[in-house]
């Protein structure tokens, strides 16, 4: 009885006096007459700090995607490495057979990161410039000899990318150096291993057809050489990467790719790729599985002379 005495007694105390007192909407939600006064006083930020405001409407998103800007380790490439390339950075397992019986396991650890962007945001279809590392281990293991480590190849680099509707290009540099595995030279130890070094600078350009071709080429010129490298080196090639409208079933591709080095007499060494991918459309990202062929001088550059056909099957992580 006091309760209700006091709750009827508070209804008539303030149905007197002049409050403003915030009202509901149903369609509006909530409506205050001061709320300006909350956030004159920068109340908001003292409490909560600085922070970012997500959005999820689509017009909002496509606006600010057409908007050029900085953006530091942006999502996304603007240039993506090849897919039918052996001594491209990325992440990849292929297991083959060449014609002299040999059986061999090559993997390569490595990738392909953006520091600095100016263009627009995103990771797919993004236009503008970027400051790109890339960097890879590129291991060949004999598979016939307790997967024993014949050679290893080291990559690193670093190059400017750029990106417009069809067309992107890059410049930049370029380190290669290749090493022998310690089993192979107590396996054979009348080999004579070669210093094969290059300092390359690099520049190259792709364009799209169509959203799911892409024809390539670029040029290295190595500014130092030894071991057997020489100056010049080219490559060109073509890919067919259609996207599923539904990631989990995937969808074919295909690649090739043509390498042409003054080093081996610019005798072409083709690779050819074909398969099934599974590419999001919102990174970009790409895994694939199939089958990859080889013929012309080896991508070992420790055995840069050796002349090999091959045919396995593999797995590739594209950034």
């Amino acid at each position: 009885m006091p309760i209700r005495m006091i709750l009827l007694g508070s209804i008539f105390v303030l149905s007197h006096l002049d409050i403003p007192l915030p009202s509901v909407s149903a369609g509006e939600g909530l409506e205050w007459e001061n709320a300006g006064m909350i956030e004159a006083s920068h109340f908001r930020e003292s409490v909560m700090g600085d922070t970012v405001t997500v959005t999820t409407s689509g017009s909002d998103h496509s606006a600010a995607a057409g908007c050029r800007e900085w953006q530091l380790l942006p999502d996304g490439l603007l240039w993506h490495s090849y897919l039918a390339a052996p001594h491209e950075p990325r992440i990849s397992t292929v297991i083959l057979q060449t014609n002299n019986e040999g059986v061999f396991w090559d993997a390569t650890l490595g990738g392909r990161v953006g520091l600095i962007r100016y263009g627009t945001a995103g990771a797919v279809n993004a236009s503008g410039w970027q400051w790109d590392l890339e960097a890879a281990a590129i291991t060949r293991l004999d598979l016939l000899h307790a997967e024993d480590v014949e050679s290893m190849d080291y990559r690193f680099g670093t190059e400017i990318t750029a990106a417009e509707g069809p067309w992107a290009m890059k410049f930049g540099y370029f380190h290669i150096s290749s090493h022998v595995g310690d089993e192979y030279m107590i396996r054979n130890p009348t080999f004579q291993r070669v210093n094969y070094v290059t300092e390359s600078w690099i520049i190259g350009g792709s364009y799209l057809p169509r959203d799911d071709v892409r024809l390539y080429g670029e040029f290295a010129n190595s500014f130092r050489a030894s071991g057997g490298a020489k100056r010049y080196q080219f490559q060109t090639g073509a890919e067919y990467t259609p996207i599923a409208k539904v990631v989990a079933r995937g969808a074919p591709f295909a690649a090739i790719n043509l390498n042409f080095r003054q080093a081996v007499g610019w005798d072409v060494s083709t690779t050819v790729q074909a398969g099934w991918a599974f590419q999001s459309a919102r990174s970009g990202r790409r895994v694939r599985f199939g089958l990859q062929y080889g013929d012309g001088p080896t991508s070992q550059f420790s055995f840069f002379q050796r002349r090999e056909s091959y045919l396995g099957g593999g797995v590739w992580f594209d950034y």
